[in-house]
Order: C-alpha cells, then sequence, then structure tokens
C-alpha cells in the first residue's frame, strides 16, 4: 500500500470489561472471570483510515499493535499513547504492509526500551524491502516517510505465546490474503483478537495480493481456531464483536470474486471486462477507501483477474 492523503485525528479509546459472578450463600463459590483487556485506538476519519491499538496489561504497562501509514499520523498515535500514561513494554506489528510499519522508528524514538515483535517473515519483509513498498512509499511521499524504515527487532514462532507485563499473547501466523503474510494476535483471557488487515469492517478489501480465496480460507480457519472471541480489532474500521464482522468480510469477498468470474465468462480477460467489473463493485458496495491506492476496486480487479488467470486459483465459491 501507498501512503494516504492526511486527514484530521480523532481518538477513540473504548474499555470492554465483563462483570464477575456474584456468588450467593447457598451455592459453590466462583472463580471470578477474567477481565477483558482494556483496550484504547488511535485512528482517523476518511480515505486511508487504519488504526493503531494499545492494550493495557496486568503489570500497569501497555502492548501497542501496528504504527500508522505515515511520520505525521505515527507523531499523532505516539501522543495518543503517551497520553495514556503508562509505560510501553512491547509493540506488535500484524503484517508488512508500510501503513502498519512505517512508523516503527518514531515508536521506539519515544518508548526505546520497548521491543518490537513481529513473525521472522514481516521482519524480513521490512528489513529487505522485499515487495518494494518502502521505495514506493519514500518516493509517493518523502515528506512523511522515513529516509531508512526500521524493522521489529523480536522474532517469534508461529503459535508462539508471547508473556508481556502479565499479559498473554497468542500468535497465529494466517499466510497469503489480504498481505502476503500476516499474524492474529489473541489475548485467551479476555477473548480480543487482533488480525490486521484480514477483516476491514464495512471497507473496501485490497485484493492486489490475487490472493482472495485464501483470504477466505484464513477467515474460516480463524472462525474455527477461536470460537470465543468476545471482540474482533481489525486493521482497519471499527472494533465489534465476531458476526457479522466476519461474515460481512466473507461476503465483500465472494461478492466481489463472482462479480469478476462472471464478467470475464462475459467478455474474457480483457479491459472492458475489468472496467465493467469495477462498476459493479462500486455500485454494490458503497465503501470508503482504507488504503493509499488511487483506485482501489480498479486495483483489486486487477488482482481478481491475475488470480483467476492463475492455474492454481482457488474456485468461486
Amino acid at each position: 500500500m501507498t501512503p494516504s492523503r492526511l486527514f484530521p485525528p480523532a481518538v477513540l479509546l473504548s474499555a470492554l470489561l465483563i462483570a464477575a459472578p456474584v456468588a450467593g450463600s447457598a451455592a459453590p463459590r466462583q472463580a471470578a472471570a477474567a477481565p477483558a483487556a482494556k483496550t484504547g485506538v488511535w485512528t482517523y476519519a476518511g480515505t486511508g483510515t487504519v488504526n493503531t491499538y494499545w492494550v493495557e496489561t496486568p503489570g500497569g504497562g501497555l502492548v501497542v499493535i501496528d504504527t500508522q501509514r505515515d511520520l505525521r499520523h505515527a507523531a499523532q498515535a505516539v501522543a495518543a499513547v503517551r497520553a495514556v500514561g503508562k509505560p510501553v513494554r512491547a509493540i506488535l506489528i500484524t503484517h508488512a504492509h508500510p501503513d502498519h510499519y512505517t512508523g516503527i522508528g518514531l515508536f521506539k524514538e519515544a518508548f526505546p526500551e520497548a521491543p518490537v515483535y513481529a513473525s521472522a517473515s514481516t521482519i524480513a519483509a521490512i528489513r529487505n524491502d522485499t515487495y518494494g513498498y518502502n521505495a514506493v512509499t519514500q518516493q509517493a511521499a518523502p515528506d512523511v516517510t522515513p529516509q531508512v524504515f526500521v524493522p521489529p527487532d523480536r522474532a517469534f514462532d508461529d503459535n508462539a505465546t508471547l508473556r508481556i507485563d502479565g499479559l498473554s499473547i497468542v500468535t497465529r501466523e494466517l499466510g497469503p490474503g489480504e498481505a502476503h503474510d500476516t499474524t492474529a494476535y489473541y489475548l485467551p483471557a479476555s477473548g480480543d483478537l487482533y488480525v490486521g488487515d484480514v477483516i476491514l469492517n464495512r471497507l473496501h478489501g485490497p485484493l492486489e495480493e490475487s490472493a482472495s480465496g485464501p483470504w477466505l480460507g484464513i477467515l474460516d480457519k480463524l472462525d474455527a481456531m477461536y470460537p470465543n472471541v468476545r471482540v474482533v480489532h481489525p486493521g482497519h474500521g471499527v472494533s465489534g464483536p465476531k458476526q457479522p464482522m466476519f461474515d460481512d468480510q466473507r461476503r465483500y469477498l465472494r461478492t466481489c470474486r463472482a462479480i469478476a468470474a462472471e464478467e470475464i465468462a462475459r467478455a474474457g480477460f480483457t479491459d472492458d471486462a475489468k472496467r465493467a467489473a469495477v462498476r459493479r463493485i462500486n455500485t454494490r458496495f458503497r465503501y470508503i477507501n482504507p488504503t493509499g491506492i488511487p483506485d482501489i476496486v480498479e486495483d483489486s480487479v486487477n488482482g481478481l483477474f491475475k488470480e483467476f488467470a492463475s492455474a492454481s486459483m482457488t474456485p468461486v465459491r
């Protein structure tokens, strides 16, 4: 993804608490339910919106998840985190798209004691600019892009459990979908799930990676693996219950895939078919663009046509 235009910030802080049951005098005493994670988020409205989360830990600190798309927004997110008044114990990165990692350097300057965690593949992609995103963003928006991208400095294995300041965080590698690879972070004590861009809550999803079929598989896997999720925190869009959020994302992907397949059947792999698919998707979903891609639907249709031209594509469903 390339940097977005700049928009005014807004700060949203939501506290999600579960009340502990009260034991009656005649009833057996029951253990109190674990409180939900207290999660804050910094975001901004309009095209290019992306979230930076922070989670309050039992030890009195914070864990930050994702660091914004450019230096200006990263600085505003840093200010929001500082305003909480608690030390940052760690920073987690969900995937190697620059709208989630560009601000790592600023966060490290602000919170130098906090390690930055990511999967080995995400660290390598950022450090080596494997997909060319660093160079593209530096060229497109040099005033708000670092000259040197700072990669995460702590890797973990798939399905590792990170224990940070009393908070247990389960990592899950998801493979290609919206990005080449994504890590989901799950808090088993509270049922909070941070999914990166596997979910874009009623926003246009970038399908440029030509992996919409595997993306649907990721949703099914997460749905099955974490049946007790209480709150889903997407990379873009508002946090909320697992349903209808998961089904909304499935519907978006399946509809876009079906439209592209129908237009290919009508006119082949042609520019005319692509234009028709773009019109139909824009008519069906009146969503905003959460990326820095100038025309996300056109870009996504190009990705779908490339995916459907592959001999190994996932069948349309």
